[in-house]
């Protein structure tokens, strides 16, 4: 009787650790699969493009064209800024073609030429900025047109 329940004993630790094996690869599994499924929706060529552009527009806009904008003469001779901008507000600035964001500045961002025109039409891809009160370098938003094939 006692070598039977022994023999129960020595089973029951054997299976125990097998089964945290069997788990532990399972898990590793699940949370491999989890983080690939994240990676593909967030990483995807869609999400990357339209990123990237974003980002231009942002640079372009914060870095490049408010900077010329407040440092030219016609600016300093604005008496009342948020009148004069408040067309800019309801119309917008002229849309800006992919290919001024990757030329603009001595073709600052040409490198990201080759990666956004594989998917993206350069002259068909726009950005539209509006300003935003109180006309600052950060008060603006933008509407992005894509002609992108993903």
């Amino acid at each position: 009787m006692v070598k039977s329940k022994n023999k129960r004993r020595n089973r029951k630790n054997l299976t125990n650790p097998t089964q945290k094996i069997i788990l532990g690869v399972i898990a590793a599994a699940s949370l491999v699969v989890v983080i690939g499924i994240i990676i593909a929706l967030f990483f995807n060529n869609e999400n990357m493009v339209k990123s990237k552009i974003s980002a231009l527009a942002n640079d372009y806009y914060e870095n490049y064209f408010y900077k010329n904008l407040t440092s030219s003469e016609k600016f300093k001779k604005i008496k009342d800024l948020d009148a004069a901008m408040e067309k800019y507000h309801t119309n917008g600035l002229s849309p800006v073609t992919l290919r001024n964001l990757l030329l603009y500045d001595d073709q600052k961002n040409i490198e990201f030429s080759d990666y956004l025109t594989k998917y993206c039409d350069e002259n068909a891809t726009t950005v539209k900025f509006y300003m935003d009160p109180p006309y600052n370098q950060k008060s603006y938003h933008t509407e992005i047109t894509y002609a992108c094939n993903f």
